[in-house]
């Protein structure tokens, strides 16, 4: 009898092992967190466009959670940090200008060592980082796929984690309106804080407001300012002295008071044009591989080559229109030292015209940067400082070519 019940003991045992454990086995789930910033454009399309999609797609259900803090929030205010808790994929969305949230941005800055890959949206999965609104959503969701064959990924290994994780609590579930009560089918397709999702019968449009209301007003200028301060001020002192300089020595070609420029001053058009030529393949680089740009301790180069202003028709890098530019100047500088006569005051007359073309660019792409993107770029900084310096010293060769034509 007792051999009996062991061997049925066994049986019974093994049949669990069998049929449960693969079951736990066949349930990997991916998990990533999401820092942004509430007036940052970019972080605002990831999160309204992108990722909503993305979590219907993997999920079949998930409940949404939070991180209580001490004061009231206003009814418009989203907690610091919230999460996603799908059944295959986990998202923790982080926001970077709060305690809590830039407390665990910084720390996982140093935890990587990414001083040089600072900006939002930052979507750290495992040990990747993917940066703005073009890489995240091109590249994350291979990534799920790939983690989930693998048996999951797990929360990144950021100090302060796990402690913030095992303080969240899920969204309490909201009383029923009488809308809602009378026109079943029509609540059934918004799913609430609280409640799941399902991805066999996701809601008509993924909008996060089906989910989480992360819309909220639109950044203004000030915001977009403020969300990359000390690079916009930047920007802003460096279009200012382009505009300066733009103006000035067009008055001063007008007005046939161009300073005399030093045969010196001159050897400096190719020198800066060599640098400007460096600057202008690196960018090239970046805008058309995606690859992360190495930005230094100002700005946030990696939004800027992100956004759609990066390319020129959404085909064209912008960068590679500074190749063009810098090589012809080049050319053009070359022409004017070896030839002599009309073709040299011609060489000497088209560097100026396309100083002024590149310069007048770069004022608009300078604009943009603190104003419309909210982000610096050093990178893009440097070509238009140089652009302009070679306008400023072909102003005066220029002059004097025109009188010989």
């Amino acid at each position: 009898m007792k051999r009996f019940v062991l061997c049925l003991s066994l049986m019974i045992f093994s049949a669990f092992t069998a049929f449960v454990f693969p079951a736990i086995a066949q349930n990997p789930v991916v998990r990533a967190v999401l820092f942004y910033s509430p007036t940052c454009p970019h972080c605002h399309k990831v999160m309204t466009e992108d990722l909503p999609v993305v979590l219907a797609i993997f999920n079949t259900e998930i409940e949404w959670v939070y991180l209580p803090t001490e004061a009231s929030l206003e009814p418009d205010e989203l907690p610091p940090v919230i999460g996603a808790m799908g059944d295959r994929l986990q998202i923790l969305y982080v926001d970077v200008s709060s305690a809590a949230g830039g407390e665990l941005y910084w720390a996982t800055i140093e935890r990587f060592e990414a001083h040089d890959l600072t900006g939002v949206p930052n979507l750290t999965v495992d040990e990747t980082m993917l940066f703005g609104s073009v890489d995240i959503p091109e590249q994350f969701p291979g990534i799920i796929e790939q983690g989930l064959a693998q048996g999951g990924i797990d929360w990144p290994d950021i100090p302060g984690l796990a402690a913030l994780l095992s303080q969240m609590i899920p969204f309490p579930t909201p009383e029923p309106t009488p809308e809602e009560i009378t026109s079943p089918t029509e609540a059934s397709e918004t799913v609430t804080p609280g409640q799941t999702l399902s991805a066999t019968n996701p809601p008509q449009t993924a909008t996060p407001s089906s989910m989480i209301p992360f819309d909220q007003p639109k950044p203004t200028v000030i915001d977009k300012i403020k969300n990359d301060l000390v690079g916009n001020i930047l920007s802003i002192v460096v279009l200012v002295g382009m505009i300066v300089t733009f103006v000035v020595a067009l008055i001063r070609v007008v007005q046939q008071t161009v300073p005399q420029t030093s045969s010196l001053l001159s050897v400096l058009i190719p020198l800066l044009a060599v640098v400007g030529l460096f600057v202008a393949i690196y960018l090239t680089i970046v805008e058309a591989s995606g690859a992360e740009a190495v930005c230094g301790p100002v700005g946030d180069c990696n939004t800027v080559q992100q956004s759609k202003y990066a390319m020129l028709f959404g085909v064209i890098p912008v960068g590679a229109l500074g190749i063009a530019g810098y090589l012809f100047i080049l050319a053009t500088w070359f022409v004017a030292r070896l030839s002599t006569g009309r073709l040299s005051d011609l060489a000497i007359v088209a560097i100026f015209g396309m100083a002024t073309f590149g310069t007048l660019f770069s004022i608009y792409l300078t604009f943009l940067e603190p104003f419309v993107i909210g982000a610096t770029c050093a990178w893009c900084l440097t070509s238009a400082i140089v652009t302009t310096v070679i306008f400023w010293f072909s102003a005066d060769p220029m002059a004097d070519a025109l009188d010989r034509l």
